[in-house]
């Protein structure tokens, strides 16, 4: 075998990867039709998925919920286990942030304030003014900073293994490599194409065992989509540009005064427990940890109801936080008297 044998075909292969690339990228995205609607705004489409609330009474009805997912993932990873559920009660709004499923990428678009502000506008279209805001990973530092700028749109949050402070370990390999500018293409084309053809369904199943969603998660999150080169990219960016923003980030986390619960895993070993879940409770005026015992990071499907349960304490806290003062005052009163019972009835007598 010559030298120029093993050059031709080497670079045959390649190429014939490059081009396996682009056509499953176009097969991911024709896979399936978008799950919500696009929404224009100032930062291009965004992607919304929407629920109404099933109670019809106004009156019963809580706060909105925006739910807001991870890295290498869409929307319909936070509705998978968390949708349905959280829509008894309330509307539930779900956004694939940009660049992200089928949302479009904007300038600049790593950067945490850009991403809120497109979704704050789109999420305005659905008539919610005032919300409660649930992330996951990145989700929940994106849930930070947009508590921080809009104050009045922002009732609490709910932080489901948060990325929140800086930390001491760099980034996975092949993320730096992803965003590299001189070779970060080739990367993404025939590397991380190989792996979602072969590898990405096996990966996701073990990053999932033992989770009811496991089975059916590759397809119904639609996961392949996460990893064609372009979203990949924005990915990587997200991830290497995320550092730089937490430094200034966290050192405002003592101004963020609304309900804030923190869910984090002790067996989290993609964001570390102390450094970030611990750390952000500590720091937030109003913030509460729910650490759960063997957690992983997917909490929001392995212990969906831990991540429910923290919602329904947001919710509490607030319907205290707006009752006046006599009310509060009543019902403390109030809650020292044993409430009436009824008397028994005679089992022989005729109850009619």
């Amino acid at each position: 075998m010559t030298p120029q044998f093993f050059v031709t075909t080497t670079a045959l292969l390649v190429l014939a990867v490059i081009a396996l690339s682009y056509w499953q990228d176009s097969r991911v995205r024709r896979a399936a039709p978008p799950a919500g609607r696009f929404v224009p705004t100032r930062e291009g489409r965004i992607h919304l998925i929407t629920r109404e609330a099933r109670e019809t009474d106004p009156k019963a009805q809580k706060l909105p919920i925006v739910l807001l997912h991870g890295s290498f993932a869409n929307g319909l990873d936070m509705d998978l286990d968390l949708g349905p559920a959280l829509a008894a009660d309330r509307k539930v709004i779900i956004p694939d942030r940009p660049g992200h499923g089928f949302s479009d990428r904007p300038e600049d678009g790593f950067r945490m304030d850009v991403q809120v502000a497109a979704l704050r506008e789109a999420v305005r279209t659905t008539g919610a003014e005032r919300y409660v805001v649930m992330g996951q990973s990145y989700g929940a530092a994106t849930s930070l900073v947009w508590a921080m700028a809009y104050p009045e749109d922002v009732a609490g949050i709910v932080l489901v293994a948060p990325v929140s402070h800086p930390w001491p370990y760099g980034v996975r390999w092949y993320v730096r490599v992803a965003n590299n500018p001189r070779y970060g293409w080739l990367f993404r084309r025939t590397f991380i194409a190989l792996y979602a053809r072969y590898g990405l369904r096996r990966g996701v199943a073990r990053a999932l065992r033992g989770c009811r969603a496991a089975p059916t998660y590759f397809e119904r999150t639609r996961t392949a989509l996460g990893f064609r080169a372009g979203e990949f990219l924005y990915n990587a960016q997200d991830i290497c540009r995320l550092y730089e923003q937490l430094v200034p980030l966290a050192a405002r986390y003592s101004q963020l005064n609304v309900p804030a619960e923190v869910v984090a895993g002790t067996h989290d070993l993609t964001v570390l427990l102390p450094i970030h879940g611990r750390k952000l409770a500590e720091d937030l005026p109003k913030g509460n940890l729910d650490a759960v015992e063997g957690g992983g990071h997917a909490l929001h499907h392995s212990h969906p109801e831990r991540c429910l349960d923290a919602v329904a304490r947001v919710d509490a806290r607030l319907e205290i936080e707006a009752r006046s003062p006599l009310e509060s005052a009543f019902k403390a009163i109030t809650a020292v008297f044993p409430q009436r019972i009824a008397p028994k009835q005679n089992a022989e007598q005729d109850p009619t």
